[in-house]
């Protein structure tokens, strides 16, 4: 190349073959040059001007060969401080630059997403730390230590054949290894997992720098990733530098792909600036399985392009069942293991003493509201991600049904429920909050009733009669597989009051509830198990008040992160 003569490379986001990873790659480049200005970084030979950093292109130059100028700045892009990685497009702070504790979220997840097989990317030891937050928070933190000289996207740069002898880029295909299409690499023969331009392939080595990394709360081998829809590089940026996607450990847990993906997609779309613009995003879930134990694989894949009504819906679902801090309880030892211990001359479990807890439920809600269907539908059926936990749950408790404990964890939610309920947004047909209350009216009858036999003197408490009252119901209504049979049980239901007891809405209204069943039998179901779940005294739903109680289940409690 002459003195003086500048090799030049421009991509769009409207490119032809630019796909969601592509869009992805473009803003992380986007944002890795703007961290290079913020922190005075020299990228030389590697040019470029504020006209070059458009909403929709990025345009690079070098005054050198570009084989130079991209090991340059793939060596800026992806870096290791302290063993854990550190990625100027989204670690800009000081805080995030210097406390790799901060960097773990992002760590963990492209380590066991993008870079999880240890033939892909070898790996260091198992670290664990204790890490206090503040004075009140106090967090357990563990993450696979990495050597920056073995780094993958750097040394795929420079052995993939991206350039030719004279430093340009090359014009034949590349090929990568699985990497860059985490979970769908080849198993057989010589195929390889990507070949395609060179200038694209440059994209995907840069595109899991900015992807949001979650893991889900009842599976903690599995984590997910999030591929955001990118339509302007300026407006992600803004959102993807959020704490919330990355800095804070709060954040992490999740409790299924719609949760993952409306987390992202009800920030980005939160400002009124931004309502109007498209928004939508790639969702993979990444774990083991029972055949294929060498590595992790995919375990599910939404896309999901969300609506303005969807996005107000998950942000009031993200406020009334957030993530919340729990103090853990302190686990005494026995006698036999404490000498085991000392006899091997080990140290007690060093436990952080506190975690993160995920209400129970709210991996469906989000799940609902993903494929836009009301939000309560399979509420008290656990999703595939929950089977194990409740199952762990069930053989502590023989002769317990797993639909069972499902419900009964669903009751620590109760004043969340009833605050979902309250909301008018959460619903598209006024009749079925309508149903509602009809029910907490006849539970109200049926509660006064066994308060009644309490007074003339009954043999049980009150408390016991409720408990007994209460899973007879739970029974009747998850036993209706049918449209006769749950009418037969709403029916014996809305009978048991005496005259004077009956439900208003049900003398009033007698249309409403066999209309509900017999327009759709499933949906009346779930209605009547969420209003046996949720019911407050009427005091306190005009009062607005939650009852005081966990969020989580104590047979439940998530694992640290």
């Amino acid at each position: 190349m002459r003195k003086n003569e500048t090799n030049s490379l421009t991509w769009q986001l409207t490119g032809p073959g630019t796909g969601l990873l592509e869009r992805a790659g473009i803003a992380a480049l986007s944002m890795t040059l703007r961290a290079a200005e913020e922190l005075r970084a020299d990228l030389s030979p590697l040019q470029w001007s504020e006209a070059d950093l458009t909403r929709q292109s990025v345009t690079i130059r070098s005054t050198d060969s570009l084989e130079a100028a991209l090991t340059k700045l793939f060596s800026f892009a992806w870096q290791v401080r302290d063993r854990v990685l550190y990625l100027p497009a989204i670690h800009r702070d000081w805080e995030a630059s210097e406390n790799s504790f901060m960097r773990v979220c992002a760590h963990n997840g492209i380590m066991r997403t993008f870079l999880q097989h240890p033939r892909v990317q070898p790996k260091g030891d198992l670290v664990e730390q204790i890490i206090n937050l503040d004075e009140d928070r106090q967090i357990k933190i563990a993450y696979q230590s990495l050597d920056s000289a073995k780094l993958k996207p750097i040394t795929d740069l420079a052995k993939a054949g991206f350039f030719g002898r004279d430093g340009t880029l090359a014009e034949k295909d590349v090929s990568l290894s699985g990497w860059v299409f985490p979970g769908i690499a080849p198993r057989y023969g010589p195929e390889v997992a990507w070949s395609g331009p060179a200038k694209a392939g440059l994209l995907l080595m840069l595109a899991p720098i900015v992807c949001m990394y979650q893991q889900l709360h009842s599976e903690r081998s599995t984590w997910l990733f999030v591929v955001p829809d990118v339509r302007d590089v300026e407006v992600f940026a803004s959102v993807r530098l959020l704490p919330m996607f990355g800095l804070d450990p709060s954040y992490t847990d999740v409790a299924s792909l719609g949760d993952a993906a409306l987390r992202f997609l009800a920030e980005y779309t939160s400002d009124p600036a931004r309502r109007d613009l498209e928004a939508g995003c790639r969702v993979v879930a990444m774990g083991k399985v029972g055949y294929y134990q060498s590595q992790s694989i995919r375990k599910g894949v939404a896309d999901v392009n969300a609506t303005a009504k969807i996005c107000r819906r998950y942000r009031i679902l993200n406020r009334v069942m957030m993530n919340r801090w729990m103090k853990r309880k302190p686990k005494s030892e026995s006698a036999e293991n404490a000498k085991a211990r000392k006899r091997k001359n080990e140290q007690p479990t060093n436990e952080a003493r506190d975690f993160t807890s995920v209400p129970t439920g709210r991996g469906r809600i989000a799940d609902n509201l993903m494929a836009a269907r009301p939000w309560y539908l399979d509420l008290f059926q656990p999703l595939p991600w929950d089977w194990a936990a409740v199952e762990r749950q069930r053989k502590k408790q023989p002769g317990v049904s797993t639909e069972r404990l499902w419900f009964y964890n669903l009751l620590y939610q109760r004043g969340q429920l009833m605050e979902l309920i309250q909301e008018e947004e959460m619903w598209d047909n006024p009749e079925e909050r309508l149903f509602v209350e009809a029910f907490w009216q006849v539970l109200a009858a049926l509660y006064r009733r066994e308060a009644d036999a309490v007074e003339r003197g009954g043999s049980r408490t009150f408390g016991d009669r409720i408990e007994d009252l209460n899973e007879d119901i739970r029974r009747c209504l998850t036993r209706a597989k049918t449209r006769p049979l749950l009418r037969q049980a709403i029916i014996d239901l809305f009978a048991r009051p005496v005259e004077k007891y009956r439900s208003p809405v049900v003398r009033q209204r007698p249309d409403l509830v066999w209309h509900l069943i017999d327009d759709d039998w499933k949906r009346s179901r779930d209605l009547a198990l969420l209003a046996l779940a949720s019911y407050q005294s009427k005091e306190k739903r005009e009062a607005g008040l939650k009852t005081d109680e966990q969020t989580e289940s104590p047979e439940t409690e998530g694992v640290d992160a």
